[in-house]
């Protein structure tokens, strides 16, 4: 049954007996409080839920303020709420939907409560007002592409308990100079900090397992990496683009450098592949144009694909290997390559 009070319409479940509020025929505008109970007939109903699209497009939706009964959000239930700038979330909140606050262009915070377990992806792309987002202590996943496009996002809290950045979920926060990790991340996934052109620093903590590919693609701004000791392989394009990158660590446990692995660090100078390294992925040190020095400690050349470098880098950069190997580094594929050879 659909029913209207006050400024909102509800759809209620008479066999839970609770209430859900959905779209109405004429937009929502202004400030909006949800209520936590709607009464009908006598009988008192919880306001639960926010239904899927419930608000979608209200462009003259300033404010919101969630009653203490309302569990989840929709999907879409507020996409495309241009004017949308302040959000009360209620402690009882549980469930974002995907897509819930998607291109809501004047949110410029959002804080959420403990209980929220569930983000759904891309709940928060294009918010390009948003500056500073605290996410619940209980969230378990960053979902793809929650903060996709958020230009001016400049701080993020992360809950301790988040194991996973998902796919793009940061890309494009241009704004976004550092972001601390917590202790009980496992992954990273692709291009989940793509175009960050001011993230400085990123620390990545010991749990993390995996850095996929383009993970840092394009972070222009960012300086010094270290990939963590538990990961075996340096992703496909994992620091492409990374053009003030100066200071690289890989740690011994290293096996492949992926495709296009350090493609246009136009500022490293000296890179060094740790011994247990057996292939090196093509395109590699494309457009490493200071490259002076790359180290490969591996007693035998790693294999490579096809051509991991230009012309300039083969010409310029000093391959040191370990010693008594210059010969077999010499007649190695691609390796052979480079113009100056020396033993470590």
């Amino acid at each position: 049954m659909i029913i209207t009070s006050g400024k909102l319409t509800y759809l209620l479940d008479e066999a839970k007996c609770t209430a859900a509020v959905t779209k109405a025929l004429v937009s929502y505008s202004g400030a909006v409080e949800v209520p936590a109970m709607v009464e009908h007939e006598g009988k008192a109903y919880p306001v639960t839920d926010i239904l899927d699209e419930a608000f979608a497009g209200c462009g003259a939706l300033r404010c919101v303020t969630f009653g203490e009964n309302v569990e989840s959000i929709g999907i879409a239930a507020f996409e495309g709420c241009t004017s949308l700038e302040t959000l009360y979330f209620s402690a009882a909140m549980h469930v974002i939907g995907m897509s819930a606050f998607k291109g809501c262009a004047s949110l410029e915070a959002v804080s959420l409560p403990a209980n929220v377990i569930v983000i759904g992806r891309e709940a928060f792309a294009g918010c390009t007002a948003l500056k500073k987002a605290v996410l619940s202590e209980n969230l378990i996943n960053i979902e793809p592409s929650l903060f996709d496009g958020c230009s001016a996002l400049e701080s993020v809290v992360i809950g301790t308990m988040t194991e996973s950045i998902g796919e793009y979920a940061f890309c494009g926060c241009s704004a976004l100079e550092s972001i601390s990790l917590p202790s009980s991340v496992v992954s990273v996934e692709g291009w989940a900090f793509r175009d960050c052109s001011s993230l400085k620093a990123v620390e990545l903590p010991c749990s993390v397992v995996s850095v996929k590919k383009g993970a840092f693609w394009g972070c222009s701004s960012l300086e010094r990496f270290e990939l963590p000791a538990t990961v075996n392989m340096l992703d496909q394009g994992v620091l492409a683009n990374c053009s003030s990158l100066k200071r690289v660590i890989l740690h011994e446990g290293v096996l492949s450098i992926g495709y296009g692995a350090f493609y246009n660090c136009s500022s490293v100078e000296c890179v060094t592949l740790p011994s247990a390294v057996v292939s090196v992925g093509e395109q590699a040190f494309r457009g490493c144009s200071s490259m002076k020095e790359l180290r490969v400690l591996s007693e035998a050349a790693p294999m490579c694909s096809g051509d991991i470098a230009d012309a300039n880098v083969y010409a310029n950069t000093l391959l040191k290997v370990p010693a008594g190997l210059v010969g077999e580094y010499g007649f190695a594929r691609v390796w052979e390559k480079f113009g100056n050879v020396e033993e470590v």
